[in-house]
């Protein structure tokens, strides 16, 4: 094994190894779900580039099942943070962090502003 891997990622995979199996039923499922909610934001936006926001399925525009998708991953990330398998404070700084490189070095808020 490690022959695949340095030692010091094999320390790592041991370490998270051990911190997944200390996590509780109700933090596994919630890091489950969403995990699951993530890949259906995926897909969903996977939609829109490939039909467009307005095309719609069964009476559903594409635009409002990514709205329904962003929403249910919004209610796991606050359960992520209410259960305090993560902490609220450094989800927001990184964040604020990632707004602020994203104004250096994207487009994005030359359109918006």
């Amino acid at each position: 094994m490690l022959d695949k891997y340095s030692e010091r990622e094999y320390t790592s995979l041991i370490v998270n190894k051990k911190e997944f199996y200390n996590m509780n039923e109700i933090e596994k499922e919630i890091m489950l779900i969403t995990q699951e909610e993530c890949a259906e934001v995926t897909q969903a936006i996977s939609k829109v580039f490939r039909f467009g926001m307005n095309d719609s399925y069964k009476g559903v525009t594409n635009r409002e099942h990514l709205e329904e998708e962003v929403g249910d991953l919004m209610c796991m990330i606050d359960l992520l943070i209410e259960s305090g398998v993560i902490n609220e404070a450094a989800v927001m700084t990184a964040k604020h962090e990632k707004m602020n490189k994203l104004q250096t070095w994207s487009k994005i808020f030359s359109e918006i502003n």
